[in-house]
């Protein structure tokens, strides 16, 4: 297949099944937690050029998806599909503003419907991209939108057109994508927000769009599926393996490398917060109460004037609620738990001790 290169492979076999979290989670969260508002009506996509031939696709409402695209001189690269029919128009209206070449590629950083259901949208001979697991998840079509349906005020119109439509080629760990002149790069480094989360990085521009690995100035690591400890150590890859200049999140604002700075003590203090908690024979509200959010994760971010930033940190706070929550589940081995616990009780320990040696 041209223009791709090293470990993809077309087609589903074979592919690791993902443990998701239930449609119902959100309404089993803890007081305070607020699901994500993500309806698009309204929300324009501004386009922002943070490199020739590299745009970040900036939603005017957060948390309401971002996306982007890079251009090569075969064609263009589209990192997420957004929600709707609707939205993965705006997408492509943005790139002939830019371009009239043919948009090769979509990748979809993860599977949650607000960065695959608009793939059906996008030209057949576009190539749909995503991690197996990613992939996998993405057959469940109906529960996902069981699942979103609180993050978009309870309208299932909002989603009302959207059809399935699978990835064409899918990745392991690592995959190129050559657009002529040009090579994107993804990679998945593991669990982080959801089984399969997907980073692309154009390396000579060193942007990368991270999904919902890692959200926007200001935010801080959100365990939709998965253990704090996995997690931990997806972003030790991360950090390890590239050096990001900028970072265009799958929500909220732009923000720069310097943020793996603040995501990876955060998820080290969440683990030993939570195993002292459990150490002391605290129950969950006992635990939720003993570990706030820190004051170094509590800066707000940049325009705090903002009539919205009174939203954001209450948001970010239900997120910290939610976190605690999620990572006391795992630890206590709680059978309603529907993340990698065995993973995370494989790696918690190691992962703690790494970042605080």
């Amino acid at each position: 297949m041209k223009g791709i290169s090293k470990t993809a492979h077309a087609g589903f076999s074979p592919l690791i099944p993902a443990v998701l979290v239930p449609p119902e989670v959100f309404t089993q969260a803890p007081p305070g937690f607020i699901p994500p508002p993500l309806n698009p009506s309204g929300v324009r996509l501004e386009t922002k050029e943070l490199a020739p031939g590299v745009y970040g696709l900036l939603s005017s409402k957060p948390p309401v998806d971002n996306s982007g695209f890079v251009v090569g001189e075969h064609g263009v690269l589209v990192i997420d599909a957004h929600i709707n029919g609707a939205m993965a128009g705006l997408i492509q209206t943005a790139v002939r503003q830019v371009t009239n070449k043919p948009i090769l590629y979509v990748v979809n950083t993860n599977y949650h419907g607000d960065h695959t259901f608009g793939n059906y949208a996008f030209p057949p001979e576009t190539l749909i991209v995503a991690q197996q697991k990613t992939a996998e998840s993405m057959r469940d079509f109906e529960r996902e939108k069981r699942f979103l349906l609180p993050t978009v005020d309870n309208d299932p119109t909002v989603f009302g057109d959207v059809r399935l439509r699978l990835p064409d080629v899918v990745l392991d760990e690592y995959l190129e994508l050559d657009l002529g002149g040009r090579v994107v790069e993804l990679y998945h480094f593991g669990h982080g927000n959801t089984p399969g989360d997907t980073v692309v990085f154009v390396p000579e521009a060193r942007v990368a769009w991270t999904g919902n690995l890692i959200a926007g100035e200001g935010f801080i690591p959100f365990l939709i599926e998965g253990g704090a400890g996995a997690y931990l150590e997806t972003m030790a890859k991360f950090t390890h393996t590239l050096e990001v200049a900028t970072i265009v999140p799958g929500h909220g604002l732009l923000t720069s490398g310097t943020i793996l700075g603040r995501y990876l003590p955060y998820l080290s203090e969440l683990i030993e917060s939570v195993r002292k908690a459990i150490r002391a024979g605290q129950n969950l509200e006992e635990a939720i109460a003993a570990t706030p959010l820190g004051q170094q994760y509590t800066k707000d971010i940049a325009g705090s004037d903002s009539p919205l930033v009174a939203q954001f940190v209450a948001f970010r706070v239900g997120i910290h609620r939610w976190n605690v929550w999620r990572t006391y589940q795992g630890m206590k081995g709680d059978p309603t738990y529907r993340g990698p616990e065995a993973a995370y009780a494989a790696t918690h320990e190691k992962n703690a001790m790494f970042v605080l040696g």
